[in-house]
């Protein structure tokens, strides 16, 4: 303090004493209160940028995106998920933002306060999120079976399994690495396609999704929440950050895994023969292995598949020696890429830290990483499934944990067909073919509902009225002109793909060839996909149908009998004449009261949700080309209801001001009557 009261003395120029010394005291303890200040915003900053980096990082980026690129041509795929990201994934990712910033309500009722008919919408996505949540679960519970072997001190993954029988089966470890053998064999043991083995289930497993569903409870019932920062104004720079960091660490990821497939390919075949003959030869000269187990000398002048052939005519306790010394390559030559399936990850970084010294530490440094990163993206997951539906159900809210138990176990048990023998290919089924399909066309729901239907201008306004800043337009016209079609034509080539002659194929595991073979999905598999998209889109037209049904009870059966009943003429018999004092002062007040006049007062006044289309005055701009009394004047009913409806519920002091005059002005003139007859 003493030295900033200095400084300020030597920099201010001096003045009388009598005057001086307080405004210099002030001054120092303006500029500590001003560093103080900018150190504690700084350090916000930085705490918001960090959360939005390990909200950015999901458990896709390190584990889908790498099979997906290599799988679907590698560079291409990369440059045409940039082009995609740019025009699609950072504007619909920028919508869910300024929607809920704006809103500030849960999926559900989103919806239901912006398109009351659409409030459908909300629950499909919850049940795409159950979707997302069952299949996620088992990618956890293969991390933490892969985290469990992290602790031995070999890694297993390093060699051939040792068994105490040998035969042609168990010589198939030679024909391929041994980290692909590993996945499939000891982590999934996986059947040959994916109808075999459905019924029956991996004890290691169960234990294993058991395992990561507790664990997803107790972070549920904690109240751990892993969402956005809030507070943030420049929401455009935000979904920019999210998008591009997730695209870095997806392209930084799959850089080394494309490493080590290149490693797997120039050290298989011949190559790898060389090694192990090298290998055998040094241990022979060491005396650790006996002289019977020495190979031929013109081995390497053979094809490779003849040292396999060699190996299994050895005596049963020299092959035990033979595959225990055999280094971690494919004998056989791998023409056809190692490995496209969803293990891709798994078998790859296996790889990458077994060349590291103290591999057992980076292997459980490397997997307890990935554990925790499908546990924060599957907690995302529940928390768009538990807290809506919390919102919503009334004993939810006064039991909030039960909501959790509920969801956790009906998770585990729904989960439990991805621990079959074919739980890979049922989760590649998930992933390929039933969550994309059904997320793309929610969102083009969602991008319709709110560009076209809600009307992407009159969101522009009342953002700017209820936030005090305008929508970027550029956005807008994303919205309305090129996600859409986009999201549209997306849907049109999933369709076609699924339900195309050919049908799709998934990556299979062939045990007696020790390679992973393309195997169709059958009609009835495809079928399953089916009725699970009509299940998860039910919601949107039954809620629909909800509301129409709900309107028709309040709706008289026959409004014109009613109205002929009570002799009141359908158009009034002169126009009314509004009081002008009255009309100055709405005048004058108009302008300033519809600037006021915020979405949250429009939806409580609102009590009809039929009426969102509607609008607000006569001279309102903000509505959208959609008017539900065009679409519904095909029915008398639905066409009265809708514009007779509003005019009753929004009561306005100049209404009331014109019923009072004309009950003032009809009571005088029966007055008068009764006068002039007496």
């Amino acid at each position: 303090m003493e030295s900033l009261e200095e400084l300020s003395e030597e920099e201010t120029p001096r003045e009388p004493t009598s005057s001086s010394s307080p405004s210099w005291k002030l001054t120092g303890k303006e500029i500590l209160a001003t560093k103080t200040q900018n150190y504690f915003a700084q350090t916000k900053r930085i705490k918001n940028i960090l959360i939005q980096v390990a909200f950015s990082i999901g458990l896709s980026s390190i584990w889908r995106f790498p099979y997906l690129c290599q799988r679907n041509g590698g560079g291409s795929f990369i440059l045409m998920y940039f082009f995609m990201l740019l025009l699609f994934g950072i504007p619909l990712l920028y919508m869910e933002m300024i929607m809920g910033h704006w809103l500030r309500v849960d999926n559900i009722r989103v919806w239901k306060q912006l398109i009351p008919w659409l409030g459908g919408i909300g629950y499909a996505s919850i049940l795409v999120c159950i979707l997302m949540s069952l299949y996620k679960s088992i990618i956890i519970t293969w991390s933490l079976s892969y985290l469990g072997n992290s602790f031995a001190n070999f890694l297993p993954w390093n060699q051939c399994p040792l068994v105490k029988t040998i035969n042609v089966t168990d010589l198939s470890c030679l024909q391929t690495v041994s980290h692909q053998y590993f996945w499939y064999h000891t982590t999934l043991s996986a059947s040959g396609h994916i109808e075999e083995g459905v019924e029956a289930l991996v004890l290691r497993l169960i234990l294993g999704i058991f395992a990561a569903w507790c664990l997803l409870f107790l972070t549920m019932i904690t109240g751990l929440k892993t969402s956005m920062p809030g507070g943030e104004d420049n929401y455009i720079q935000m979904a920019s950050l999210v998008a591009l960091i997730n695209l870095g660490t997806s392209l930084l990821v799959t850089s080394i895994i494309f490493i080590v497939l290149g490693f797997w390919a120039t050290t298989s075949g011949p190559t790898c023969v060389e090694k192990s003959v090298s290998k055998l030869m040094n241990l022979i000269k060491k005396g650790v292995l006996p002289q019977d187990a020495k190979p031929p000398e013109d081995i390497l002048l053979l094809p490779s598949l003849d040292y396999l052939e060699w190996i299994s005519n050895l005596p049963q306790h020299l092959q035990y020696q033979v595959i225990h010394s055999t280094p971690s390559c494919s004998i056989k030559t791998q023409k056809e890429k190692f490995m496209e399936g969803p293990g891709l990850a798994f078998a790859a970084f296996s790889q990458a830290v077994s060349l590291f010294p103290g591999s057992s530490f980076w292997a459980i440094l490397f997997f307890s990483t990935l554990v925790i990163m499908g546990l924060n993206t599957s907690i995302r997951i529940l928390e768009g499934i538990v807290y809506p539906l919390q919102n919503s159900i009334s004993i939810f809210r006064r039991h909030p944990k039960l909501l959790s138990v509920i969801v956790c176990l009906g998770g585990f048990l729904g989960s439990l067909i991805f621990t079959s023998h074919s739980g890979s290919y049922i989760m590649s089924l998930f992933d390929d073919c039933l969550v994309p399909l059904i997320l793309i066309i929610i969102v083009a729901f969602q991008n319709v509902a709110l560009a076209w239907i809600y009307g992407a201008r009159r969101v522009r306004e009342e953002i700017f009225g209820d936030l005090g800043r305008p929508l970027w337009s550029f956005f807008t016209v994303l919205w309305c002109y090129v996600t859409l079609p986009g999201l549209l034509a997306l849907t049109t080539i999933c369709l076609m793909q699924l339900y195309q002659t050919e049908p799709p194929h998934y990556i299979a595991w062939n045990s007696s060839m020790s390679q992973e073979v393309k195997q169709p999905y059958l009609r009835s598999t495809l079928g399953w996909v089916t009725l699970l998209s009509i299940l998860t889109f039910l919601p949107i037209p039954v809620y629909s149908l909800q509301h129409w049904w709900y309107l028709q009870d309040h709706i008289a059966s026959d409004p014109f009998e009613k109205l002929q009943s009570k002799n009141m003429p359908l158009v009034p018999p002169k126009p009314l004449q509004l009081p002008k004092r009255h009309v100055k002062s709405q005048e004058g007040n108009g302008e300033s009261s519809s600037k006021k006049l915020s979405l949250p007062l429009i939806r409580g006044l609102n009590q009809n949700p039929w009426w969102f289309s509607l609008p607000l005055s006569r001279n309102s701009q903000s509505s959208s080309w959609f008017r539900l009394p065009v679409i519904t004047s095909l029915t008398s009913t639905w066409s009265i209801r809708s514009l007779s409806l509003p005019a009753s519920r929004q009561v306005s002091p100049a209404s009331t001001a014109i019923d009072n005059s004309d009950q003032h002005t009809g009571t005088e003139e029966e007055k008068r009557h009764e006068n002039s007859v007496q």
